[in-house]
């Protein structure tokens, strides 16, 4: 009586088979691509909840965190969450750990928020949070999107360009030499730049 079975070359079509099932699969749900959108995402949703915080606290208190202990308005302001702790105000002046912010005293955010990736010991530049307030009433919060569909296409063409230093700004494509790039360094001197549109603002 004879054995019905797989021949070897039987197997291997159908193991190739299975093989480009598989690549066309990962490559439709791109798991990479997947996380840095929920990353994204995240980013977003935090950032959202500072900008909210910013404007409860102004509210309340006619002044925003980077006005304590000082007078008047700043005009053009940009601040990063990682080395100017206190004027961002989800961390105390004593830098990571310290919760003891003009937010968190004032129950505009909670305390946990510190924990938040921005506010770590180890952030790198790519996952810091920035905040730009143009003197008078407007005030961004932005970070460096990592998803390939929030840095090209119609996503792409609401990035900003953010300068900080001595004169900070934040431009649009189009405005004084801002234009998307496409060098995504994680750190160093590329991130950010006046002409390198890699911000996505909250809101936008």
């Amino acid at each position: 009586m004879m054995r019905k079975a797989f021949t070897l070359v039987e197997l291997l079509i159908v193991i190739t088979l299975i093989a480009i099932l598989s690549v066309a699969v990962l490559a439709t749900i791109n798991p990479i691509e997947q996380t840095n959108k929920a990353r994204d995402s995240q980013f977003k949703n935090d950032a959202a909840e500072i900008l909210g915080a910013y404007e409860r606290y102004f509210a309340s208190q006619n002044m925003y965190p980077w006005n304590v202990g000082t007078s008047g308005v700043q005009q053009g302001t940009a601040i990063t969450a990682e080395g100017q702790e206190w004027n961002f105000g989800v961390l105390g002046a004593g830098g990571v750990g310290d919760t003891n912010s003009e937010l968190i005293n004032t129950s505009e955010i909670k305390g946990s928020f510190a924990n938040k990736t921005p506010f770590t010991a180890t952030v790198k530049n790519l996952d810091r949070l920035y905040m730009y307030h143009n003197g008078e009433d407007v005030n961004y919060v932005c970070f460096i999107p990592k998803a390939k569909a929030n840095r090209t296409g119609a996503q792409g063409a609401k990035l900003r360009c953010l300068t900080t230093g001595n004169s900070p700004a934040l431009n649009v494509i189009g405005q004084n030499n801002c234009a998307v790039v496409e060098d995504w360094a994680e750190d160093g001197v590329m991130l950010p730049g006046a002409t390198r549109a890699n911000m996505m603002c909250v809101p936008e």
